[in-house]
């Protein structure tokens, strides 16, 4: 192979990944364009599981080392602390409202089309802003849910008596309760409307299967913008990767990195490990003088998806962006394929019971539904 037919194939990726994003040279790394016309940082600091008092100085830290898309929904109990945290970044002048990504998700106890608007409303007067950049359908069941009136953050984002109206609510013998009569169809119509009024840039969808995807898109006014869904090398989600493709909605991956130790599997991986920790990631960690999470975001964003990262810990929240000046190979990229067995780490079985529940075919055999574990999904952990 002559020097100028392999510059030439470096020129061709160069261009091809080109078509997908806009210039790494932006702050906030590469973008993409939305189905909806918006253009997306492809790199979002999550805030999922993000301690109460830590969140707003991970926040700060990020957008001020180079971080353009924030990951927010009202179930995480952190959104106020957010809003602290933005308007202080926008009276600095750190950054403006229009050069930042807000990302916030309906919550599933406010299916109802009479609920969504509320829900909503809480999470805008929380963040501090008059509108979300995108705001997506959390879980397409509505469970934990009553279905008789919304509850957001501020009737209390744990889980307890149904009579109490928290977000997580539970019969009287400790079980999640479901809305059997909500269906994400009619959600997503109420969805169009905030947009109309201007309250919303984009709408999406997250955690969806196949069918259920393909059910939105058939009667969707405004376009399914995007697709948030666990996805990371144990977990690579490759068909639904060519779905969005065809449909034109972006893919993006929130446990990029696997959850670390605070994942909420309910079995161990088949590699007897976390991704953190992986052989072979720790192989081409060494290689390109990355740290592991560095190459598992590359790769993310590399083969065109986008990624929701997570840290809370300053010095981590920068080096986890730092994943701009350098480039995977072809051959390393194709060395994923052999660590992609399949393991969910978020299950959340104890909601299967709801016909809309995404992955029954992944509980295992002869599963029995399980009580209310953990009455503050989502809060609380340092990492």
């Amino acid at each position: 192979e002559t020097m100028l037919s392999r510059s030439s194939k470096v020129a061709a990726r160069s261009l091809s990944q080109r078509a997908l994003y806009f210039s790494t040279e932006q702050v906030g790394g590469w973008r993409k364009t939305l189905a909806s016309g918006y253009e997306m940082p492809v790199f979002a600091l999550g805030t999922w599981k993000a301690k109460a008092g830590l969140t707003g100085a991970a926040v700060e830290t990020a957008i001020k080392a180079g971080y353009r898309n924030i990951d927010t929904a009202n179930d995480y109990n952190n959104e106020a602390e957010i809003g602290e945290t933005l308007k202080k970044v926008f009276e600095e002048k750190v950054v403006s409202r229009d050069e930042l990504f807000v990302q916030s998700k309906l919550w599933n106890s406010n299916h109802r089309p009479e609920h969504v608007e509320a829900d909503l409303d809480q999470t805008l007067t929380d963040l501090q802003l008059d509108y979300v950049d995108m705001y997506m359908i959390h879980w397409p069941q509505a469970a934990p849910a009553t279905g008789k009136q919304a509850s957001t953050r501020v009737n209390g984002a744990i889980a307890d008596h149904y009579s109490k109206n928290p977000m997580f609510p539970l019969d009287d013998e400790g079980y999640y309760c479901a809305d059997m009569d909500s269906h994400y169809v009619e959600t997503w119509k109420k969805m169009e409307e905030l947009v109309d009024k201007g309250k919303v840039k984009s709408i999406g969808i997250s955690n969806f299967n196949k069918a259920q995807i393909e059910e939105v898109v058939a009667i969707a006014r405004h376009p399914v913008s995007l697709l948030q869904n666990e996805c990371h090398v144990y977990l690579q989600q490759k068909d639904l990767l060519d779905q969005c493709n065809f449909r034109n909605i972006a893919f993006q991956a929130f446990s990029s990195l696997g959850s670390g130790d605070t994942n909420y599997a309910s079995y161990a991986s088949p590699t007897g490990t976390i991704p953190l920790r992986d052989e072979h990631i720790a192989s081409l960690a060494a290689k390109y003088n990355k740290t592991p999470a560095q190459i598992m975001l590359r790769w993310g964003v590399q083969r065109g998806s986008s990624v929701v990262s997570k840290s809370i810990t300053p010095e981590r929240v920068i080096a986890n962006f730092d994943i701009w000046d350098f480039e995977l190979s072809d051959e390393d990229m194709k060395s994923f394929d052999k660590i992609n067995v399949g393991w969910r780490h978020l299950l959340w079985g104890e909601v299967s019971h709801h016909p809309d529940y995404p992955f029954k075919d992944e509980l295992p055999y002869g599963y029995q539904l399980e009580k209310c574990s953990n009455f503050a999904p989502g809060q609380g952990n340092i990492d």
